[in-house]
């Protein structure tokens, strides 16, 4: 900007960087929980641990945050100054990402990753309710951009961190986390110095970036609740297969694609972020029944190409289905979501869309049951049970879904 452009007036530059700063913090948490994901057959390997203890290391890090989202979601519409929670979650995150730089147990690996999850799963309701606030209400609907591009970029840009670190061989279980750290030191520092006004009412709050406002559908109360366990279940499949990639995709990939750099396995979990981010800001145009539809036949249609890459025994057929699978993910979440939004009753919306997204963090128990698999069966056993798994409960929800939304929603 020259120096003859006019100025923006001081409360429009703190607006935006509130706005900036919640956001970055929201990414922050995310970028936290994703660093580890090439680092896995890491930790294994010096620990010597069997598949199964492996993926509960993931784990700890959604127990962290469903017990945030059950808990700390009620605090955030009783604070008046959103940093009062904000500033501990950072505070969370960043003590999480400092035990996994120091980890050499197992101890301190679960610990460090239930702390990420704590921060990050307060973060989600806390930095979406200050989101809110910061919009004028005709903009509501930015808050749901931010926050989604929040988690957009923090779910890519953690695999990128630790995969350059991999293969710069610069103390790749040690920096990621620090960079972490110094992220959340240098935005809550920020925030401490930016007060957050509430300019929403707390009962406007979505409780999650993905959140869509619509005006509930007059449907019967059985209809209504078929619909959500379909949505559910669909949340819970497709996060199944996101988290099974994080855990452990670096181990598989190496066990039966022969790719022995795990960085590039870590960079298949960007992929997959970036196109299912990707696939939910083109997917908003469309209604959601077809987003949820056309979603699951494009996620069903990755995963067969996954199959015939591990058939094939070809790295780069597995590139090109994470990418049509990511694609499918993020129409089939976004469509889900947008259905819920539709068919809960205003005085329920809240209560609803909590458990759809419950429902999605309990899928991350996938990995656990691959590890389980891979120990007594063997990889590739454990592999395909879940591709078959998911490419037939894709189907199911087309099927199902034609028979209960008939029409275009």
């Amino acid at each position: 900007m020259n120096s003859d452009s006019p100025s923006l007036p001081a409360s429009t530059r703190s607006l935006w960087k509130a706005r900036a700063l919640v956001t970055v913090s929201l990414m922050t948490g995310v970028m936290g929980s994703s660093v580890p994901t090439p680092l896995y057959p890491l930790y294994q390997a010096q620990l010597h641990l069997p598949s199964f203890t492996t993926t509960a290391i993931f784990f700890a890090y959604v127990v962290g945050v469903l017990s945030a989202l059950l808990i700390g979601g009620r605090l955030a519409d009783r604070v008046a100054d959103r940093r009062r929670l904000l500033l501990p979650a950072l505070a969370m995150v960043a003590t999480g990402a400092v035990l996994l730089a120091l980890a050499h147990s197992l101890g301190m690996l679960l610990a460090g990753r239930l702390l990420a999850g704590l921060g990050t799963g307060t973060l989600t309701g806390a930095a979406n309710a200050a989101l809110l606030d910061l919009e004028p209400p005709q903009h509501k609907q930015r808050a749901a951009l931010f926050g989604t591009a929040a988690f957009t970029l923090g779910s890519i840009l953690g695999p990128i961190l630790s995969g350059l670190a991999l293969q710069a061989g610069l103390y790749p279980t040690v920096l990621p986390f620090l960079i972490i750290v110094s992220i959340a030191l240098a935005v809550g520092y920020g925030l401490w110095r930016m007060p957050l006004r509430r300019t929403a009412s707390p009962a406007q709050a979505p409780h999650s970036p993905h959140a869509v406002h619509a005006s509930p559908r007059a449907l019967p109360a059985r209809r209504v609740t078929q619909l959500m366990l379909l949505c559910c279940i669909t949340l819970s499949i497709v996060w199944g297969v996101g988290s099974s990639l994080m855990a452990m995709g670096p181990s598989l990939g190496e066990k039966l694609l022969g790719i022995h750099d795990y960085a590039l396995s870590g960079y298949a979990s960007s992929l997959l972020a970036a196109c299912a981010g990707t696939a939910q800001f083109l997917s908003q145009r469309t209604s959601s029944t077809s987003a949820f539809r056309y979603g699951n036949m494009v996620f069903a249609s990755g995963l067969v190409c996954a199959i015939a890459s591990l058939l094939a025994t070809q790295a780069w057929l597995m590139g090109v289905a994470v990418l049509i699978t990511g694609l499918g993910f993020g129409a089939a979440f976004i469509g889900a979501a947008g259905i819920v939004n539709q068919i809960a009753p205003p005085q329920r919306r809240g209560l609803m869309v909590s458990l759809f997204y419950i429902a999605g963090y309990i899928g991350n128990a996938w990995p656990m049951l691959l590890g389980f698999i891979t120990d007594h069966a063997g990889p590739m056993a454990a592999a395909m049970t879940l591709l078959l798994t998911a490419i037939a409960a894709s189907a199911s929800f087309v099927i199902l879904s034609r028979r209960l939304l008939p029409i275009r929603s």
